[in-house]
């Protein structure tokens, strides 16, 4: 059983290692907005491609998170009131849940208007009203990336603290750290890493 809950700590680490993929996205789309105009372009085409195929796979990140992270609770019998008990764990559970529903409202909600927008350039620059509700569609995605790179980073803080909480301060003061880390992601191209 110790082998056992060993190798699902090493899956659930990894594996929150690979949800930071929001972060990379933020940094894409801020570089694309460093080139301007136009919109529909091969450029934004290849982009577009990126951002929306990496949905499946961060989904079955947040899967594998969600149930090799059970699997550490109830496998050395903490029983699933240990949601309840621990704030940590239980802010942990909360968080994954709210960046699944951010995806599946991106996945089916705003990328396939995005989508429709650009079918309408046909592989070619897009008319400026295509354009702007395109821009519109894409700017509410990357703000919902930069607020699910927020829970994805806090909730690795948490999980960090989940046996053994830190201060109050602490955790407050590495909140803080995180959202300016993540408002700088949001921003800027982030040339010198978390600096």
């Amino acid at each position: 059983m110790a082998a056992l809950i060993d190798l699902l700590k090493v899956i659930h680490v990894v594996n929150a290692m690979l949800m930071i993929w929001p972060f990379y996205a933020l940094v894409a789309v801020n570089q694309r907005g460093r080139l301007g105009p136009p919109v529909g372009d091969r450029t934004d085409t290849y982009l577009e491609n990126i951002v929306k195929n990496r949905t499946v796979p961060c989904f079955i990140f947040q899967a594998t998170a969600l149930v090799s992270g059970l699997a550490l609770v109830l496998l050395p019998g903490h029983g699933l009131g240990a949601l309840v008990t621990n704030p940590a764990l239980g802010l942990k559970v909360l968080l994954l849940v709210f960046i699944m529903g951010l995806l599946s409202y991106v996945h089916t909600g705003l990328q396939p208007r995005i989508d429709a927008q650009f079918a309408r350039g046909n592989g070619k620059p897009l008319p400026p009203d295509a354009a702007k509700s395109a821009g519109a569609l894409r700017l509410r995605r990357k703000r919902l990336a930069s607020v699910c790179l927020f829970c994805v980073l806090t909730v690795s803080m948490l999980g960090v603290q989940t046996w053994r909480p830190f201060s109050l301060e602490l955790t407050i003061a590495l909140v803080l750290a995180i959202a300016a880390f993540t408002w700088r992601g949001y921003k800027s191209v982030t040339p010198y890493g978390w600096m």
